[in-house]
């Protein structure tokens, strides 16, 4: 079978064309899950402590340090950055807070996302509840996973952390 030099050329060109913008597309993200982890490492790095275990979703990032029982979150906006952390030892409960809008539709009733939340509710009352926002409906068109990390976070401190 022969190969034609110019069918090859196309060939070669439309592959580039697909491969190069997804191959950028992917480092650009890599770059991008690197500094929000630095970024996270430096907020635990100022409490003198280290991150043992951290997910990245999005602009977002969450870690937690075991021994110090702490809890740290990073999130970048695009114009704002959120640096919070929490002392589990204070900490009563943790739970994952929705805010939905209602609206109207064609006669129908419709819940909307308007924010998502990891709520931390200290022991003293007299201290405020902490909230961690992974989703937010002004920043973000759809959800990406927010609320599978909410809830899986807010079972792990649960289980691990709290009422211990």
């Amino acid at each position: 079978m022969k190969l034609d030099l110019g069918t090859a050329i196309i060939g070669g060109i439309t592959i580039m064309i697909i491969v190069v913008p997804i191959y950028m597309m992917l480092r650009g993200r890599k770059k991008k899950e690197k500094m929000i982890l630095r970024s996270l490492l430096e907020i635990a790095a100022q409490k003198n402590c280290t991150i043992d275990q951290h997910e990245i979703f999005g602009s977002n990032a969450i870690g937690i340090d075991e021994n110090n029982k702490k809890v740290f979150f990073y999130r970048q906006t695009e114009d704002q950055i959120t640096e919070q952390f929490v002392d589990l030892g204070a900490i009563g409960s943790c739970k994952v807070v929705k805010t939905h809008s209602t609206f109207r539709n064609k006669g129908v009733n419709e819940k909307v996302l308007e924010r998502l939340e990891l709520s931390f509710v200290p022991t003293v009352q007299s201290n405020g509840e902490i909230k961690f926002e992974f989703f937010n409906a002004d920043d973000n068109i759809q959800l990406n996973g927010e609320l599978q990390s909410a809830e899986k976070w807010s079972q792990l401190i649960h289980d691990r952390f709290i009422h211990r």
